[in-house]
């Protein structure tokens, strides 16, 4: 047992070293408070979702140009904010997202050319190696079965492409939330009724390894431009992005785990 919360435990996997939450599926599906359970996004939400990963994802797209047949997928694409963005940066952009409501705002934000599939990847309409970037954004820790998802993604990306990855990065969200909460008394949490599971940069490049997928290049983005702390975040960021770098992935540091890597 790693962490305790709201009677819900966080174990650790003795055979993978992954970190899992202990509900099971169908008590995930009855307990779970996503804000994409909504039909009408909050303010939060729609800040959350929209500016505050304006920074985030202008960098990505910067470092991201199309190339290949031009053809993006965003996997659990949300109100379709980075599909956006990566069509104004000349992607021919496609999303999922199981969200019946968020599916809406997101086609209607690219207006309504239904780019936007309400479905999961692996239920999605979807022509095998048809992608030139695959993209998923805080997805993959919702995902109870990670290595099958990552699988599936795999026979999508075109020969050539790239699967890119963000999740949360437990090697620094665990001390940093434990200390803030056993030291500081800060009421925070790590949130088995939201996250089912986390990866440290080992336990990550492991699963990739075993969905059949190479690790190309650890970059850390600056988290989203939320308050308070934002000079301090964004320094972390740079600083976690050069150990990153020169220490070939083996130290990966940020509070985020930011992965592309290719068939």
């Amino acid at each position: 047992m790693v962490w305790v919360e709201a009677g819900y435990d966080y174990v650790r996997c003795r055979s993978c070293g992954g970190i899992f939450s202990n509900l099971t599926e169908s008590e995930y599906a009855r307990v779970r408070h996503n804000a994409w359970d909504t039909d009408l996004p909050s303010d939060s939400a729609l800040a959350f979702y929209g500016a505050a990963r304006e920074r985030p994802y202008a960098e990505f797209l910067r470092r991201n140009p199309p190339v290949g047949n031009g053809r993006l997928l965003d996997v659990g694409c949300g109100m379709g904010f980075f599909l956006d963005r990566a069509r104004s940066s000349g992607w021919d952009v496609h999303g999922v997202d199981t969200s019946p409501a968020w599916v809406k705002h997101a086609n209607a934000r690219l207006g309504g050319s239904a780019r936007v599939q309400c479905a999961s990847a692996e239920g999605a309409d979807l022509a095998p190696g048809s992608f030139a970037l695959i993209t998923v954004w805080d997805v993959i820790e919702h995902i109870f079965e990670p290595i099958p998802f990552l699988s599936h993604l795999r026979t999508l990306v075109a020969p050539g492409g790239q699967l890119f990855i963000r999740t949360p990065n437990i090697a620094y969200g665990y001390p940093v939330y434990a200390a803030r909460r056993w030291v500081l008394g800060h009421d925070v949490e790590l949130g088995p009724t939201n996250h089912v599971v986390y990866f440290t940069a080992r336990t990550m490049r492991d699963a990739l390894g075993r969905a059949g997928l190479r690790v190309g290049d650890w970059w850390v983005h600056v988290p989203p431009q939320v308050a308070p702390g934002l000079a301090a975040k964004n320094s972390y960021a740079c600083l976690a992005r050069a150990l990153a770098r020169r220490s070939g992935g083996r130290f990966v540091l940020g509070s985020d785990l930011d992965v592309m890597c290719a068939a």
